[in-house]
């Protein structure tokens, strides 16, 4: 038997590996007409404090590929970007051991994929305002970025076929998709692309991000219907007090969530 060992820590480096320099190819084809030529023979970094170059170099220093300033939100950067990477690699390493060992349930597979732009975006998002020094978003974005990783968390533990579809799984990802349709809609998502005015760059992301939000609510509510389907013991809904209490539960969550985010 063909020894696949190997295969889930190299799919799991793919993914952190490809995806920035994807993103930056997106970036590219929207503003390669707008990008300034830079000449290496004579341009220079100015705002670079060169500490990570020590001794070598000091002063207006000359062209580099990358660099960086030594400051505390530089470090923030950082331990943000190796968490995401870690957590990325495992994540993936996981979901691709289950599907070869045909344990995973493809549907929450397909979820875990989806939302892979909104995290992605989110961790671009708390980079730029990190780097820029600009927080007026801070608190809005760290409300859909925390609701985004429960939701995902959720979808990994739900990708295992010998764990149950639970009520209580399904209402919280379906429940967060409720939030984030509602919120993204009336933040960005009407304007751009419903009234159409929105640049092409700014349809292609909304569109991103209600896409997944959308799946997250169709695909846990025909799962869950089926689930109950299938389980002939299940009480109709019109009987089940408890299926029926956490509903009750998820909307007043969902509800208060909104309030929230309206005031940030």
């Amino acid at each position: 038997m063909v020894n696949l060992k190997w295969v889930p820590p190299i799919i799991g480096s793919l993914a952190p590996a490809l995806i920035p320099p994807a993103h930056i190819v997106v970036l590219w084809y929207f503003w390669q007409n707008y990008s300034r030529y830079v000449d290496k023979r004579f341009c220079s970094c100015s705002c670079w404090d060169t500490v990570f170059k020590g001794p070598y170099e000091s002063g207006i220093a000359s062209y580099k590929h990358m660099y960086f300033n030594a400051t505390q939100n530089t470090l923030k950067i950082w331990i943000l970007s190796v968490f995401c990477i870690i957590v990325l690699y495992e994540s993936v390493k996981k979901l691709t051991k289950l599907l070869l060992q045909r344990r995973a349930r493809h549907s929450m597979i397909f979820l875990f994929t989806l939302s892979l732009y909104s995290h992605y975006y989110s961790w671009w998002s708390f980079v730029n305002y990190y780097n820029d020094d600009f927080f007026n978003q801070w608190n809005h974005q760290m409300v859909f970025t925390i609701t985004e990783l429960i939701s995902t968390a959720t979808v990994i533990y739900l990708v295992n076929k010998d764990t149950p579809l639970s009520p209580r799984a399904i209402l919280c990802i379906v429940g967060i998709s409720i939030l984030h349709i509602a919120a993204g809609s009336v933040d960005q998502f009407i304007h751009n692309v419903i009234l159409g005015e929105g640049y092409s760059h700014q349809v292609i992301r909304d569109v991103s991000l209600m896409t997944p939000d959308v799946m997250h609510l169709c695909i846990p509510v025909w799962l869950f219907r089926q689930t109950r389907k299938e389980a002939f013991t299940v009480r109709p809904f019109y009987r089940d007090r408890k299926l029926q209490r956490e509903i009750a539960i998820m909307i007043f969550c969902v509800l208060i969530l909104l309030t929230v985010l309206s005031f940030l």
